[in-house]
């Protein structure tokens, strides 16, 4: 006796063709640190919007006002985070300084990772003596005691923001440069690139077309990271009194003058000093989710 097999109860599972699971934006949103980046969103709309937002003129010097306390320690909300020695506004000048750590640090990022990048690009495909010769240029910058030498040029070049800006990406290419040609090395000898040379591509189009675009997430990873090291090299620079010049208000400057304070008032090194560190820890912590991200061992998981 033959059984229909048209009879016979299907098994859904076997049946039914399983779909894919499609990633939602929630799941690539997954361990965001909201704190840091809550902190980042503020600090970049307070530089954005300062000439807006700000109470009062940060440069306005009112000496019958000087040295007023924060809100909550005897002080008003006319001057919520208090006045320097001078009697200027303390948060105003604060966000005077967030547009200027912002500005000298996304110059410097993407000016120091434009030539990091292309000098990786060429050292690593073309290797030979154009690889020597950027090798050993990179070698030598590394080499060199950074702040040492960054306080050296701005001395004798003079302090201003343009050229605290051309300094620091002198001086930071070259940590771009080695990462990078590394992960150009590899890309270079992909299957994709051999069989771009076959086809009799160009190396412009290779470098441009193949190998640019697999090099981007650990630029993107790399350039967060750093952005931090210059907001902090600017800050000591400007600290120093080699950085960007006064009466502009910057970080390292309201540290440098808020010193003498010390025991009067503490506000005026402590709020800057709060200012710095929270910015900068908070860009490493999501230079660090970019990195976790971005790698595709990551992506399953």
């Amino acid at each position: 006796m033959t059984t229909d097999s048209s009879s016979l109860p299907l098994d859904k599972s076997v049946a039914e063709p399983i779909a894919p699971k499609r990633a939602s934006w929630l799941h690539n949103l997954r361990g965001l640190p909201v704190v840091p980046l809550t902190i980042l969103l503020i600090v970049i709309g307070t530089g954005i919007l300062a000439p807006i937002i700000q109470p009062h003129n940060p440069n306005e010097v009112d000496l019958l006002a000087s040295l007023r306390p924060p809100v909550g320690f005897d002080g008003t909300w006319e001057h919520p985070l208090g006045t320097d020695e001078l009697g200027r506004d303390v948060l105003s000048r604060l966000m005077d300084g967030a547009q200027i750590s912002l500005l000298v640090g996304i110059a410097v990022v993407l000016g120091a990772g434009t030539l990091g990048a292309t000098l990786a690009l060429l050292a690593g495909y073309f290797r030979g003596w154009v690889d020597i010769l950027i090798s050993r240029a990179t070698d030598t910058f590394l080499a060199v005691p950074f702040l040492l030498v960054a306080i050296s040029v701005v001395g004798a070049v003079g302090a201003s923001t343009r050229n605290l800006i051309l300094v620091l990406i002198f001086m930071t290419w070259a940590g771009y440069a080695r990462v990078l040609r590394s992960e150009v090395l590899r890309v270079r000898e992909a299957d994709f690139v051999r069989l771009a040379k076959v086809a009799g591509c160009s190396p412009a189009r290779i470098i441009i077309r193949h190998i640019l675009p697999n090099i981007v997430n650990p630029l993107i990873v790399l350039a967060t990271l750093q952005l931090s090291a210059v907001i902090v090299i600017e800050a000591s620079l400007s600290f120093l009194g080699l950085g960007v010049p006064a009466p502009q208000a910057t970080w390292g400057g309201m540290l440098a003058n808020g010193k003498a304070y010390l025991g009067v008032q503490n506000s005026l090194t402590i709020v800057p000093g709060i200012a710095i560190a929270a910015t900068c820890l908070s860009i490493n912590l999501m230079g660090d989710w970019l990195r976790v991200r971005l790698d595709p061992r990551f992506r399953q998981l």
